[in-house]
């Protein structure tokens, strides 16, 4: 099954594309994710992407299609992308190319969003992600996998979140409406507890 996760920074798109990855052998495919590695690579794609996030601003959708394209191309069993679309022309690229078979709105408040990504947390060694609010370290800035320092990613901060919040409300809010009418859209309550969410989630895509 091809599976569409969409939803504001902070409602929790990661985590379930997580849990149904483990469930199903679905290849959880984060654009983001694929950005920052890129970037911490020093690739030329990288280099390019890196402004546009560090501002809290979405990448061009030429450098998108590029990074998407490879990677769902390796993965003919099945997929849940994470942060992709974002607007009707990645939809449409999209759509031309991959069957999507369903679409999960994971619904949250703009106000809940920006308490929970500005209390985020990554390891500056292993990466690991933290979050003050539910899965706090044990001891306060120190990694409890490496004892790396944590620290607050640039486009992490209320203002950078709240940019992307207003831009997702204006681009990916038309996505929403078109699969909606297409009758593929399903709406989760993303302001439950995670297992709750995930219990939601897998109801409405297997009935």
């Amino acid at each position: 099954m091809n599976v569409i996760l969409l939803g504001i920074q902070g409602c929790g798109k990661g985590t379930q594309a997580e849990k149904l990855e483990k469930k199903y052998g679905w290849k959880h495919i984060n654009v983001g994710n694929l950005f920052r590695y890129h970037i911490e690579n020093g690739t030329e794609l990288g280099r390019s992407a890196k402004k546009y996030i560090e501002r809290g601003e979405l990448v061009p959708d030429d450098f998108v299609f590029q990074i998407v394209e490879s990677e769902l191309d390796k993965n003919k069993n099945g997929f849940i992308l994470d942060g992709f679309p974002r607007n009707l022309k990645q939809m449409e690229f999209l759509l031309d190319k991959y069957p999507i078979d369903k679409v999960i709105l994971l619904d949250l408040a703009k106000d809940i969003a920006i308490q929970r990504i500005s209390s985020r947390r990554n390891c500056a060694d292993c990466k690991q992600v933290y979050n003050l609010l539910f899965n706090p370290p044990r001891q306060e800035g120190i990694c409890d996998k490496c004892g790396g320092n944590l620290v607050q990613r640039a486009d992490d901060n209320e203002a950078a979140v709240a940019r992307r919040i207003e831009k997702f409300y204006a681009e990916t809010g038309r996505v929403i409406d078109f699969f909606k009418e297409k009758n593929k859209l399903i709406v989760v309550d993303a302001s439950q507890d995670i297992d709750t969410i995930n219990r939601d989630i897998i109801i409405k895509i297997t009935d």
